[in-house]
């Protein structure tokens, strides 16, 4: 969930691949329909070094599930070895129908597959998180149907209850080539209006990197 949320500011941490993740930053679309790139909550680096990754690894450590194996459920191949140290870029937009978000990771395209075949167990389709400050909250996972993306892709929805309020998450994770790409929303709003939003948006990205990357 946090990761739709994109980063604290833009930032672009040094080292070896901050070349690539600028590349990567700049293959970012600008702007789509009423959704706008917002360069204070984007960030660009090394993926292990992103606020927005180092922030989501904080809340998975101190959050306790009734379902272990869950953790992360959504964004297991992060822990995979080549996605660490990869170059990698995450876009936040604003947009008034929800939060909007693109992550772009550089990786070898033997590990991108990998990352595409990392699925969460089937027993995640339903789980609860309790957080550091005693709340929690119910999830509830399942697939997408949507069209298929670059080489291969596949897209979730997670609804999130919490006390009197639910949010939801929808999510295409793709692969195109050595580009590992997910378009996520995060919102209230009509599921019909984030799914034509998350083809559009994919759609555009993909494009974009064909204008802008080599390879």
């Amino acid at each position: 969930m946090v990761s739709a949320c994109g980063g604290g500011g833009e930032e672009e941490t040094g080292g070896p691949g901050s070349e690539a993740a600028a590349e990567l930053h700049d293959a970012q679309v600008l702007s789509l329909h009423d959704a706008t790139l917002m360069p204070e909550g984007s960030e660009s680096g090394v993926y292990s070094e992103l606020v927005t990754v180092q922030y989501s690894e904080e809340v998975r450590a101190s959050t306790e599930l009734d379902k272990p194996e869950c953790v992360d459920a959504a964004n297991r191949w992060g822990d995979l070895d080549g996605v660490q140290d990869a170059p990698a870029s995450i876009a936040a937009y604003e947009w008034p129908e929800g939060a909007l978000s693109h992550m772009l990771v550089r990786l070898e395209p033997s590990v991108a597959e990998e990352a595409m075949a990392t699925e969460p167990p089937e027993s995640c389709s339903s789980y609860s998180a309790t957080y550091e400050d005693g709340t929690s909250s119910e999830y509830g996972v399942s697939e997408l149907d949507l069209p298929a993306f670059a080489d291969e892709s596949r897209a979730f929805a997670i609804e999130v209850t919490s006390a009197d309020e639910q949010n939801n998450m929808y999510s295409v994770m793709y692969r195109n080539g050595g580009l590992l790409g997910t378009t996520s929303i995060l919102g209230t709003g009509d599921q019909e209006d984030y799914e034509d939003m998350l083809v559009e948006f994919t759609e555009a990205s993909i494009e974009r990197q064909g204008q802008m990357l080599d390879g």
